[in-house]
């Protein structure tokens, strides 16, 4: 896929080729995040000599590897291709790069996985599975069993598409790392699902580039990262000097046990320092391709405590949406969840309009909402980073 997602053992990134038959090779197997943690249990058997036989329990590790082996039947061998789908994908209207695109970005992933910072990351986001599923008793929060008081609003102006991210484990991208569960990328595309203007090139070509970004929902900014470069690579290759794989990010605490993470953000463009109030639909940054990204987009998901490691993704619901599909048009909610595939758009309340400022791009409940790409005219000239 032409975007890509903080990599790890249990992350599993889609290609083109994806559909409802790979999807059914994860409904049939055991999630096999469970398992790998059982090769934490090898560590005693390394560190005390009486404990040696514990060492075999490293063998479940290599359960880390399943992902790896769906995206590669995905991409390389094509398994699931349109012609022999038994499902419908409901990203197939958008373009999500050719074959030799989606081969490089599953190249440089398995590369990046022994890129020093990556691979602690990896092991970290694994190992804070450990103390979410101690904290929840081995139920992570689900649709069913979470519900927010926050009123949540989408994260972005005018309309954007939502190309990975679902509360449904079929088109979660991240489903087996408990953190970005209920993760979301979001990109802009025009009305031929196209995310860029012509050829895929530097990062200022893609219609989402310096879009801005807003706050969720009203609350205090816990966290910031904003010197991170943006990668000018977007030909599937992700940038190898990344330092975080988040690149430049906001967390925001809405809530005890409620935080937003808004990531791959463009360098230079966090407006909110840690302390700072923030305002729901108060713009914050601006999009970008810093981090694991091999498109600009913009990462969202909310967890249930500050750190990134261990946080566990919670299942929100965005007030005031209107979403669409070009299979089955346009439809307004007051509330709901979104989903991979999905043109989304906030639809402006009076509420909003009563507590901030609200950028000429929204529309007051009632008016119609075109599908277009719109970039907003009121951001400061951008400069090369």
């Amino acid at each position: 896929m032409a975007v890509s997602h903080p990599i790890g053992p249990g992350s599993e990134p889609e290609t083109e080729t994806e559909s409802g038959r790979l999807a059914a090779i994860r409904r049939r197997f055991p999630d096999p995040m469970y398992v790998f943690l059982l090769g934490f249990l090898s560590i005693p058997g390394y560190l005390f000599e009486s404990l040696a036989g514990l060492q075999l329990f490293a063998l479940f590790f290599l359960a880390g590897l399943w992902p790896l082996v769906v995206a590669i039947v995905g991409t390389v061998l094509g398994l699931g291709s349109d012609d022999d789908a038994d499902e419908t994908v409901p990203t197939d209207w958008i373009d999500m790069g050719d074959r030799a695109t989606n081969v490089r970005a599953l190249v440089a992933m398995l590369a990046l996985q022994f890129q020093p910072i990556l691979f602690v990351t990896g092991v970290f986001q694994m190992g804070g599975h450990i103390p979410i599923l101690a904290r929840h008793r081995g139920s992570p929060p689900s649709p069913s069993t979470f519900e927010s008081d926050v009123d949540y609003r989408l994260p972005v102006e005018g309309t954007w598409s939502v190309v990975n991210g679902s509360p449904d484990r079929d088109y979660s991208h991240s489903w087996g790392i408990l953190t970005q569960r209920y993760a979301y990328d979001f990109v802009i595309t025009d009305d031929d699902g196209r995310t860029h203007e012509g050829e895929r090139g530097p990062p200022e070509a893609y219609h989402c580039f310096g879009e801005p970004i807003l706050a969720p929902a009203d609350g205090v900014v816990a966290s910031v990262r904003n010197d991170h470069r943006d990668y000018h690579r977007t030909d599937g290759w992700m940038d190898p000097l990344q330092r975080s794989i988040l690149g430049n990010n906001v967390v925001i605490e809405h809530a005890d046990d409620e935080y937003s993470v808004l990531a791959h953000l463009e360098r230079g463009s966090v407006q909110v320092e840690p302390g700072d109030r923030v305002e729901r639909g108060q713009r914050i940054a601006r999009c970008g391709n810093s981090g694991n990204s091999t498109e600009p987009h913009l990462h969202f998901h909310v967890q249930d405590h500050p750190n990134f490691f261990l946080g566990a993704g919670l299942p929100v619901r965005f007030r005031g949406v209107e979403t669409d599909h070009p299979r089955t048009g346009p439809e307004r909610h007051d509330e709901t969840y979104v989903h991979a595939g999905q043109r989304v758009r906030h639809v402006v309340d009076r509420e909003d309009v009563d507590g901030c400022e609200i950028a000429s791009s929204d529309d007051v409940v009632g008016e119609p909402v075109p599908n277009t790409v719109g970039h907003s005219d009121a951001e400061p000239e951008r400069t090369d980073s």
